[in-house]
């Protein structure tokens, strides 16, 4: 037995005969049960009525002689048109073929420059690291011997990548020395303390006090980093980092008091 969804599908085959016998009599069937099917059936029929009557529009009398006329001044403006020329030709028998290469090597450009777009952070980071090497020489970085003492041209090295933007410690001068001596644990009678002073590095190294931000608790500190600095170059040449001949810096010392009894 056909339901009423299955029957509503074939109505309008069913009202134009266009059915085959067994689906015909499982309609009429469902038909002789539905009465909603059936006022469906009657209006569809009454609708084809309706489209029947009415009468099919005429085309002009003229018609078929303006159709011929515009075929007929189209061949002649073809006639007369020049022949296109060898580059036309080619066009038109590459256009329909290079049409999907032509699409898809647009969308590659595209999604090459998102990529690129995305990644020129880091290209620029990796172009300043390797510009801020010797015009471009990759400097091999020495191997340092536990046993021997750092050399600061090997310091220098070792901190090519910021050189140019903060002075490289001599790791043979005094005021190396004085750090190390902070925070030796063997110096016990030293107490914990800290500074922030501002200070002038210059092209050979040498470097001055040009202002305290932060004084230490104890004024000797200060006296001895001052020392420091007058006895000998604090740092390397400003060839070595190639960084400017003069540099303004801030030091942020501290005195640090260590347990000697983890030594």
């Amino acid at each position: 037995m056909m339901s009423c969804e299955e029957t509503r599908q074939t109505l309008s085959l069913y009202v134009d005969d266009c059915v085959s016998l067994p689906a015909r009599v499982a309609i009429d069937e469902h038909l002789d049960r539905c009465p909603v099917c059936r006022a469906e059936v009657a209006e569809l029929r009454s609708l084809t009525r309706s489209l029947s009557l009415m009468t099919r529009p005429k085309p002009p009398v003229h018609l078929t002689d303006t159709i011929s006329d515009l075929l007929t001044i189209e061949a002649a403006a073809r006639r007369q048109a020049p022949p296109p020329s060898i580059g036309r030709r080619i066009a038109r028998f590459l256009e329909p073929r290079l049409m999907p290469y032509s699409v898809g090597s647009f969308a590659s450009v595209i999604m090459f420059t998102l990529m690129l777009s995305a990644l020129r952070p880091h290209f620029i980071a990796l172009r300043e690291a390797a510009l801020q090497n010797s015009n471009g020489v990759i400097v091999e970085l020495p191997e340092y011997d536990l046993y021997q003492p750092v050399s600061k041209e090997a310091f220098a090295a070792s901190r090519a990548p910021i050189g140019e933007l903060s002075p490289s410690l001599n790791p043979r001068g005094s005021l190396a020395a004085l750090t190390r001596n902070y925070v030796d644990p063997r110096n016990s009678s030293r107490e914990a303390d800290d500074m922030i002073v501002v200070a002038d590095v210059f092209s050979n190294g040498v470097a001055s006090v040009s202002g305290v931000v932060q004084p230490p608790r104890d004024k000797r500190m200060l006296d001895e980093f001052e020392s420091a600095l007058r006895q000998d170059p604090a740092f390397v040449p400003a060839s070595m980092d190639r960084r400017p001949d003069t540099m303004r810096v801030v030091f942020a010392v501290q005195k640090v008091d260590v347990d000697d009894r983890n030594f």
